[in-house]
Formats: C-alpha cells, structure tokens, sequence
C-alpha cells in the first residue's frame, strides 16, 4: 500500500478513511446490516424473474395450445381428438 500512496498521494486520505472505517464497530455493523439488506433484495429479484420466466412459459404452452386447437377445428378435427392432442378441455376447444 505504501508504493500506491507513494504513486498517488490521494491514497493516504482514502487509506486512513479505511482504517477508521474498520476499526468502527458501529460502522462495520451499519455496513454488515446494508450489505445483507443488498443480498436479501438480490435473492428476491432473483427469485421473482424465476417466477416471471416460469409464468411465461406456461402462457406460451396455453397460446401454443390454443392456436393448434384453431387450427385442428379448422380441419374439421373431432374435438375429443383436439382435446387429447392439445391437452384442453373439451369445454375450452368448444369454445374456440
């Protein structure tokens, strides 16, 4: 460390604010308290794009579900073959 405060003189400052810093206990608990706060928000957001892309897929599945349901009763496709294919109810192709 000396060779950088050698180097640049403003690294003395920043090193003796370290030290205080350290050597504070209330300090290095307000900063423990901030850091877990930070972590524990990190482990929500994580958690909620988790979900989200979970969600997302699942709606895609039902559209992509929906859409060949259209497209078999187009066909003229028994509705209990569209059902089995799709995995809807028939009460859900019926009412496509």
């Amino acid at each position: 460390m000396s060779e950088i405060v050698k180097e640049k003189p403003i690294m003395e400052e920043v090193q003796k604010k370290y030290n205080n810093f350290v050597k504070s206990r209330l300090m290095m608990m307000e900063y423990e308290k901030k850091e877990a706060y930070l972590y524990g928000n990190q482990i929500m957001l994580d958690e909620e794009r988790r979900l989200g892309k979970e969600e997302g897929i699942k709606e895609g599945i039902k559209e992509n579900q929906i859409l060949t349901a259209r497209n078999m009763k187009k066909e003229n496709i028994d509705i209990s073959v569209i059902s089995k294919v799709t995995g809807l109810s028939i009460e859900e192709v019926e009412k496509l």
